[in-house]
């Protein structure tokens, strides 16, 4: 279980970690909690689509190719801030800031110099000393103190910390969802070390009746997250509620070592995962395409597209392979799963060029490409053959690799 929890949270931090996607705040009202380049992205974004509707006026473009051109920059920029934003709004957010040019690099100097200050210098001093002696002084009175504390006292203890910064977020303006997050991510921790403290009553659970869900978990944090996801409607705490809800249907990732294992927890799970992705994207998708506003999607429609798609395609590699059924092989089955897997693909990079549904369109893309690599590697082939079969491989990646760089938008983290 903890195994499991600690997956989900690394699954998080990584997400975190992933430059190709930003989140803001929902109703942003400025671009300060995203980096500069992101910025700067949004500013070309805004200077693109200016020019379009330039060279529409010009007709230089018709409408029908000015339209599709402004959803795909519309789309990059929902991508960038998390949610959905038009014309007037870009130009709003991106008046007060600049494109970086190389001759701007002095007043960036400068302004460094101007922190090298005599004052600075002392309050700087100051601090180190002001850490050095709260050290000090926790490690003479307040650590003695601390280890008198049982080890339920400290469980106690870090669930009310995670509940305090939960629900305290929500009484400070404009950076409430960011006081609430690490709450939310400490429940993790919490969970797991009411495990830890608790291993022997859970482990004859197990033992005795096999029923402890474990899942119940994952779960619980699902319920959590999506009720501060809403009440702050924060894009960042859906998607990671859209985590949890996958974790709970089965969906792991675990990581060791030089080693990262994606997929599913047990083999019976993979079509329950599978129909409730498959359900939350038709949902979105279908919202998509007709432009109905549905009650919080806007909140959850990331975490919903990115994780939900994810764990679909994953899952479609795994039934759609041929030792998926080892050892009951059916023939029948095999091909309808075959069925299956090729349909989703067409049917993700239609509606993703069609209707600009970008990340779904290259994740859509870059799943079916893989689900082609798979099909090579379950040819008959022979103990003689498998040198032929590596050089037949190598071949096709480094084509796919030249296509992938001409075409992508229709593969996933390719620049």
């Amino acid at each position: 279980m903890m195994r499991r929890l600690i997956s989900l949270f690394l699954v998080v931090i990584f997400w975190l970690s992933t430059p190709s996607v930003s989140f803001a705040q929902n109703n942003i009202n400025n671009l300060d909690n995203l980096p500069l380049e992101k910025v700067q992205e949004l500013i070309s974004i805004r200077h693109s689509i200016t020019t379009i509707d330039e060279l529409e006026k010009r007709g230089v473009l018709s409408e029908t190719q000015a339209t599709t051109e402004t959803k795909y920059y519309l789309e990059k920029s929902q991508i960038i801030v998390g949610e959905k934003l038009n014309l007037e709004q870009i130009i709003r957010l991106t008046n007060n800031y600049e494109i970086v040019t190389p001759g701007s690099q002095t007043n960036i100097i400068q302004k460094i110099a101007g922190f090298v200050t005599f004052t600075n210098i002392i309050l700087t001093a100051a601090a180190i000393l002001l850490v050095l002696a709260l050290a000090s002084l926790a490690s003479l009175y307040l650590i003695p103190i601390l280890t008198l504390i049982p080890d339920w006292g400290y469980e106690i203890i870090i669930y009310l910390v995670c509940l305090a910064a939960i629900v305290g977020g929500n009484f400070v303006t404009g950076i409430g969802e960011f006081i609430a997050f690490p709450g939310c991510l400490g429940l993790i921790g919490a969970i797991s070390f009411s495990h830890y403290l608790h291993r022997k009553f859970f482990q004859k659970l197990v033992d005795d009746k096999n029923s402890y869900p474990y899942y119940l978990d994952s779960f619980i944090l699902f319920i959590i997250w999506a009720i501060a996801a809403i009440v702050y409607k924060s894009s960042l705490l859906g998607f990671i509620t859209i985590i949890a809800l996958e974790t709970c249907l089965g969906f792991s990732v675990i990581i060791t070592p030089l080693r990262y294992m994606i997929g599913f927890a047990e083999k019976d799970v993979i079509p329950r995962a599978m129909s409730a992705s498959l359900i939350l994207l038709t949902i979105y998708v279908s919202a998509e395409v007709t432009n109905v506003e549905l009650p919080y999607m806007g909140i959850f429609s990331t975490g919903v597209l990115f994780v939900g798609s994810f764990v679909y395609f994953v899952g479609t590699l795994i039934v759609s392979s041929k030792w998926y059924e080892y050892g009951n092989f059916n023939i029948n089955r095999y091909l309808w799963l075959q069925f299956l897997t090729i349909v989703s693909g067409i049917i993700a990079l239609y509606i993703g060029s069609v209707w600009q549904v970008l990340l779904l369109q290259r994740i859509g893309g870059t799943f079916f490409f893989l689900y082609l690599i798979e099909k090579y590697f379950e040819l008959p082939w022979q103990q003689k053959s498998w040198s032929w079969a590596t050089l037949g491989l190598a071949v096709i990646l480094y084509l796919s690799a030249l296509v992938a760089k001409q075409y992508p938008e229709y593969f996933f983290l390719v620049n």
